[in-house]
């Protein structure tokens, strides 16, 4: 078995888990620790994250093996991912397998041609379809095997399309290629991350096993019940209940967020998810009152607030002191902006000092501006409706900007409001149509999360270092 590396093309933007996300989260990493989740009066005494005293634990317990449909989750990086080596055929096959990584520049082409591989055999493959065609997109990193004959025919492509799915281009025995997808069936687990904070939540939730865009996302659920950058106080505690996705039996990535609990100055916030007939998703109270709001407090990914709400502060630029009207989340180039709130756009252009903006108007009350963009989504126009959390541009540092970053205003009848600190009304609660479902799924859950908590208590007194389980 032979392992190349072939550069590929710069990277396509993955649908949902997307590179720019990763992006602000390893680039604002330090700084994220530090501003999202900061107890507000840190302790005197050093802090070992690791040490017994932060209590950090998790469980895991299996579930029922659930196998995904045409969701298409993110492929492993396997650039350097061992090769194991294995004199088996595959199938009836006799020869060997070279394992291709591709790395930045390369192309399917580029492939063949290292291989010395026909290019009118390149035509039959890329011809057979859409799935086939997905072979010319690949990006850099990703892994495709190529089986060959002892004469060096090529008998077999095989390529990852997420963790679910294998393509699989095949020679059949008239000499004709055909392509087939082999489905993976995938086993979901429900995992509980819990700790107690003593620097930061962030670090806190890291370092008990919860993955930093979970961190992000429990942040969200409890974000209009406590301000993450302002009031966590040292020995706060989490409870997270969420899935882990699992394939032969090895962790392939995270799920959802199923349930999730906040103890802050003593104070219990507890959340469990619900899916609506319709498809839609949101986070509620156990009895149903909505933890959303008809706003987003972020509407954007930020590695830090570069500059707050203020009436004087000195222009970066212009030198002189002025109010700014709005908030400043830094964030790297490209990163989405989304709508705060479903609404309409009655602007969408160049203005100023806020060079690339877009306002949105919100039941006529309310509004928000979005500044400084790199670019427009494509799809969006003057006149538009838009729901919330739908991307309407990308960050930039347009105008006057001295770095990339989001401007963004929140306005009431035209009357600029701090976004931070603006109370705003709640989303609807459980419609009563669907109260009685809702009731039994939110009482399973959350007596699933207390058991789980419970179990790591007991393995914590216990003196076992070992994740508990069932």
């Amino acid at each position: 078995r032979v392992t190349l590396k072939v550069p590929s093309p710069p990277a396509l933007r993955p649908r949902r888990h997307n590179a720019l996300r990763w992006a602000v989260l390893t680039l604002g990493l330090a700084s994220i620790g530090v501003v999202i989740g900061k107890v507000s009066t840190p302790s005197t005494s050093s802090h070992d994250p690791m040490s017994p005293a932060n209590q950090l634990e998790s469980i895991t317990l299996p579930v029922d093996p659930v196998t995904l449909g045409s969701e298409q989750l993110p492929g492993a990086n396997m650039e350097n991912a061992p090769v194991a080596s294995t004199d088996a055929p595959l199938g009836q096959e006799q020869g060997h397998v070279i394992d291709v990584v591709v790395e930045r520049g390369g192309n399917l082409s580029k492939i063949f041609s290292t291989l010395d591989l026909p290019a009118r055999e390149l035509d039959q493959i890329v011809k057979l379809g859409d799935d086939a065609l997905k072979l010319t997109r690949l990006r850099p990193g990703e892994s495709i095997t190529f089986n060959l004959s002892n004469d060096h025919q090529l008998q077999r492509i095989s390529h990852d399309l997420g963790f679910d799915r294998t393509l699989h281009v095949v020679r059949g025995e008239n000499g004709d290629f055909k392509s087939e997808i082999e489905q993976h069936p995938l086993e979901y687990r429900q995992t509980l991350g819990r700790g107690a904070i003593h620097s930061s939540f962030y670090q806190a939730a890291v370092d008990a096993g919860v993955a930093p865009d979970l961190v992000m996302e429990l942040a969200e659920i409890f974000g209009w019940k406590i301000n993450f950058l302002t009031d966590i106080q040292d020995g706060d505690s989490f409870s997270i209940l969420y899935e882990t996705v699992y394939k032969d039996g090895e962790q392939v990535t995270t799920g959802d967020i199923l349930a999730a609990s906040f103890i802050n100055e003593g104070k219990l916030f507890q959340a469990v998810r619900h899916t609506d007939p319709r498809g839609n998703t949101a986070f509620y109270t156990p009895d149903g009152k909505s933890l959303e709001r008809g706003f987003l407090r972020y509407p954007v990914e930020f590695s830090r607030i570069s500059s707050k709400f203020s009436n004087a502060r000195l222009h970066p630029i212009l030198h002189e002191v002025r109010a700014h009207k709005g908030v400043d989340f830094a964030a790297p180039t490209g990163t989405p902006i989304r709508a705060a709130a479903d609404g309409k756009v009655t602007f969408q252009g160049w203005k100023g000092g806020y060079g690339k903006v877009v306002t949105l108007q919100h039941d006529g009350v309310y509004s928000t501006v979005y500044g400084h963009m790199s670019r427009f989504e494509p799809a969006l126009r003057e006149g538009a409706r838009v729901r919330q959390g739908q991307v309407i541009g990308y960050v930039g540092a347009t105008g006057h900007a001295t770095g990339p970053h989001l401007h963004y205003e929140f306005r009431i009848n035209g009357v600029h409001k701090d976004p931070l600190s603006v109370a705003l009304p709640e989303a609807r609660p459980i419609p009563a149509s669907e109260r009685g479902r809702f009731l039994s799924e939110s009482a399973q859950l959350i007596a699933q999360m207390v058991r789980m908590e419970n179990e790591t208590r007991t393995a914590s007194l216990a003196g076992k270092d070992a994740p508990v389980q069932p």
